[in-house]
């Protein structure tokens, strides 16, 4: 009855995570490294749950929300001036016609001059045209001549097409200004220019963002060129902003040292155009790999190992890594599901396995 005592009192500092290793794995082998429970608690080892991977890791960068492409739509000063006042602030919500600035511009007077003489050039056009289809008609001018004035009708028309598109974009007011106007409805995301500037024709001044489809874009490190494709998956990480990666480049920019990835996002929230943010690329893996915390793989003598608990300590497990992402490893060896490891105090049991 006494010489069970001093085992029954040991068993009650065995973690919880040891006596479950002990139920599903069976006495030690020779491989696990003596860790008394004392020990464990002394040396500050925890572990976490081996987990069956759907996805393995392949890189984590930093990146930056963007418009769809598409998405943003460029308001250009249709002619030379200067920024008067901007009317709208970045962020602002415009419709579809709204004054976005008002710009002073000579120029502007001088095209709706030449709109209204070329709407009347090509009334007179057009009027000429039809008389020569007319007399055509009537066997009194050859086809020639009704081809001719076809012709002088169409560059007219071209021409007023053009003008009209040019101020369109802007409405006139007194005093030698116009005011640009919002060419769609949307959010304002940024602005070229301040009161004051000069501009030059066609010259931006400001974007508009028209849908709520938001890409991220990220720059993979050289070594991972090419290693990203279409259709690996993205998540935003410390958020639960997910979506998938549509391009990737796979030749380096010499400036950066990177290569370009873009990214479309199913559910956004509250992100914003411009934000930075840092996101994980996974990619789905067959059958047979686990998660593990990225901590829990330490490099071992012969490559990367897990420290496993078993009953009487743990046992180093040769793996190999398919992939790390900020917080997790994906990894494959003689491992199941259910298994705990070792996340911390990983480089004391590797120091007890150097002196084993």
């Amino acid at each position: 009855m006494h010489s069970h005592a001093p085992a029954r009192a040991r068993t009650r500092f065995i973690p919880a995570f040891l006596l479950l290793s002990a139920a599903l794995c069976g006495p030690a082998g020779a491989d696990i490294l003596p860790v008394t429970p004392r020990q464990a608690q002394h040396l500050g080892i925890t572990t976490a749950m081996v987990r069956p991977a759907t996805a393995k890791s392949l890189v984590s960068v930093l990146g930056r929300i963007a418009p769809a492409p598409g998405a943003s739509a460029p308001v250009s000063a249709p002619f030379a001036g200067t920024v008067k006042s901007l009317v709208r602030l970045e962020g602002e919500t415009v419709r579809k016609g709204d004054v976005l600035a008002i710009i002073t511009s000579a120029d502007m007077h001088a095209a709706l001059a030449r709109l209204r003489g070329q709407e009347a050039r090509y009334r007179s056009a057009r009027a000429a045209s039809d008389r020569a289809r007319s007399l055509v008609s009537e066997g009194i001018a050859p086809a020639s001549r009704a081809e001719e004035a076809g012709a002088e009708a169409a560059a007219a028309a071209a021409e007023l097409a053009s003008l009209r598109s040019a101020t369109a974009r802007a409405s006139g007011a007194e005093g030698g200004e116009y005011r640009l106007l919002a060419p769609a409805a949307g959010r304002v995301t940024s602005i070229a220019v301040s009161p004051g500037d000069q501009l030059t024709a066609m010259q931006p001044v400001l974007a508009i963002q028209t849908g709520n489809a938001v890409w991220v874009e990220g720059a993979l490190p050289a070594a991972m060129a090419g290693q990203v494709a279409a259709g690996d998956s993205v998540q935003i990480e410390g958020s639960g902003v997910t979506g998938q990666v549509m391009g990737a480049g796979t030749s380096i920019d010499p400036r950066t040292r990177s290569a370009m990835i873009r990214a479309r996002l199913t559910n956004p929230g509250a992100l914003v155009s411009g934000q930075t943010v840092r996101l994980s690329i996974t990619r789905k893996v067959d059958a047979g790999s686990f998660t593990v915390p990225r901590g829990a793989v330490a490099q071992g003598t012969s490559g990367p190992v897990v420290f496993v608990a078993r009953n009487r300590g743990f046992e180093p497990v040769a793996v190999r890594v398919l992939g790390r992402g900020a917080d997790a490893a994906t990894v494959t060896g003689a491992l199941r599901a259910g298994d705990r490891v070792a996340v911390t105090g990983v480089s004391e049991l590797k120091s007890i396995g150097t002196r084993k």
